[in-house]
Parts: C-alpha cells; sequence; structure tokens
C-alpha cells in the first residue's frame, strides 16, 4: 500500500515539474493567446451590438434615354434663354434722328418690326412660301423689283430677303427664339434707315427623337442684319415712298447644306451624317448665337 502511494506521490511531482518547465518555455505565448482571445471576445461584443448598416440601394436605370426634349426643343442650347417669337423684337425708345422727329422713328421701328415678323416668323412665309405678307409691307416700286427674285431661279438670293423651310421639312409648334437688336440712322434727305440685327433659333421636327446626339441636331440658326429704308417727302414719287428693302447680310450654322445652298433652311440631320461636321466644328457655337460679336465669316457649308 505504502508502495502505491509513494509511487503516486512521486508522479504527481513529476507532472507538477514538466508544468513549471513548460510554462518557463512557452509562458509569453499563453499569455499573448489569452490576450488575442480576449481582444477578439470585445471585438465578437461590440459587432453584436452595433446596428447594421443597410448597404445602398442601387440606382434605377433609367426606363428611356432622350437627348431631345421636342416639348422643350432649345434646352441645352445657347438660345434656351432667349425670348419667344415676336417678343424678342423690342424696338428702342424712339428719339428724334437727325431731322426726324421720335414719332417718324417710332413710326420706321414699327414699319421694320413688322418686316422681320413677316420674313422670319411668319408661318405663311416660314413654312407656306406664301411671300406676299413680306412684300406687300414694302414702297410699290420696290414690290416689283422683289418679286422676281421668289419666282423661282433665284431662290439663293431671295433667302436673304425671307426664310423659308426647305420642302420636306416642317417646324415644331414652337415659337422661334430671337435675340439681338434694331438702330435708327439718318441717311440722305428723306431716308431713315432702321438696322437690324437678329439672330434667329428654329427647331424642326423628326420622326426618330432616339436617333438624335443632342438639340443641335434639329435647331437651326440664322443670324440676319437686314436695313429697313424709310423714304418720305417731294424728293420720292408716292409710288416709291415707304419702305425700301436695304443692303442686308447673314450667316447660319448648325443647318443643312444642299438646302441652303438653294436658299432654303434645313437642320443638320438632313445632311448624311458623314458630311455633318463642317457645320458643327468651325468656331464655337456661343460665337453663332452672339448679335453682339461681328458676323461670323466661317463658311460652314463649304464646297
Amino acid at each position: 500500500m505504502w508502495l502505491r502511494a509513494a509511487s503516486r506521490r512521486i508522479a504527481r511531482e513529476l507532472r507538477r515539474m514538466r508544468r513549471r518547465t513548460w510554462l518557463d518555455r512557452h509562458g509569453n505565448k499563453v499569455v499573448s493567446g489569452l490576450a488575442l482571445l480576449a481582444i477578439a471576445a470585445l471585438l465578437v461584443g461590440v459587432y453584436a451590438t452595433r446596428k447594421p448598416v443597410p448597404e445602398p440601394a442601387p440606382a434605377a436605370a433609367p426606363s428611356t434615354i432622350s437627348r431631345v426634349d421636342l416639348a422643350d426643343p432649345f434646352r441645352n442650347t445657347p438660345a434656351e434663354t432667349w425670348a419667344d417669337g415676336e417678343a424678342g423684337l423690342t424696338p428702342p425708345e424712339a428719339a428724334p434722328v437727325g431731322p426726324f422727329s421720335a414719332q417718324q422713328v417710332a413710326d420706321a421701328y414699327r414699319r421694320a418690326r413688322a418686316a422681320v415678323v413677316a420674313a422670319r416668323l411668319d408661318r405663311r412665309v416660314l413654312e407656306g412660301h406664301d411671300v406676299e405678307p413680306l412684300l406687300s409691307l414694302f414702297a410699290v416700286d420696290d414690290q416689283e423689283g422683289l418679286r422676281p427674285l421668289f419666282a423661282g431661279g433665284r431662290d439663293d438670293e431671295a433667302g436673304l430677303i425671307a426664310t423659308r423651310v426647305a420642302s420636306g421639312w416642317a417646324l415644331l409648334p414652337v415659337a422661334p427664339k430671337v435675340d439681338g437688336a434694331m438702330t435708327a440712322e439718318a441717311k440722305g434727305p428723306g431716308e431713315l434707315v432702321v438696322h437690324t440685327d437678329y439672330v434667329f433659333a428654329y427647331a424642326f421636327a423628326t420622326p426618330d427623337v432616339e436617333k438624335l446626339r443632342g438639340p443641335m441636331d434639329i435647331v437651326a440658326v440664322t443670324r440676319i442684319r437686314y436695313d429697313y429704308v424709310m423714304r418720305s417727302g417731294p424728293d420720292f414719287r408716292p409710288e416709291s415712298q415707304g419702305m425700301w428693302s436695304g443692303p442686308a447680310t447673314g450667316h447660319s450654322y448648325s443647318i443643312g447644306c444642299t438646302a441652303s445652298r438653294e436658299g432654303f433652311l434645313a437642320p443638320s440631320i438632313a445632311e448624311p451624317r458623314t458630311q455633318r461636321g463642317s457645320t458643327q466644328e468651325e468656331g464655337r457655337p456661343e460665337d453663332y448665337f452672339d448679335p453682339d460679336k461681328p458676323m461670323p465669316t466661317i463658311n460652314t457649308c463649304p464646297g
């Protein structure tokens, strides 16, 4: 009995000595392991008590992609903030000019404005190609010289006098955008000249909206500088008194070049896509829309 008891004491002592020796060699590792376990437990506790943050939902894909709104075709163009149609033709306050009274100047502004409305905004002229609403505003003698220009064969010259939409195209049912100004100047005896300088932006209808790259595919821009000469007094016979067509210059941008060479207006999409670059890349678009800048001289329809 005592032998078995002594053997058990010896075995317990040997195990105690082995544990002490193992701890001496691995004590630091044990402490580090315990520390890591404690940190892990702490992190688990924090994560368990923190409210979950939901992930943001993915943005819904648009059902349709449209670069052009036909109800608002001038959006994202330099003409977007311009006045609509006739509202953009506001004469300055009339004042005496040379021998002409303020009332005579006001009457000259009124006549010139009516001519600009007829030539650039009246749909009977623009789309119907009926130029009588315009020609009837001029003196009888001047009408005789103007009317043959619209009889065919000289449409390129007529394009400066009146803007006409090319056959096969139609404007959208929105007013063209207008920006510019008019001024008055006394010339020779009995001659009061109204200088007009306006830019017009026209939006064209198209059935292929999804094929448009941007609003300028259907927005055509023309700038017209036109003088209207009011003649009165004893130096002019009755048939020559009234308003005459004076010197005119013009420039167009983002247009159909084939139609333009024939004296008519069409949008740039009237041209095959491979031929459109010349009307879109020369100069800055803002320059073509700004009546305060010099008249552009770049030919946007070369050839």
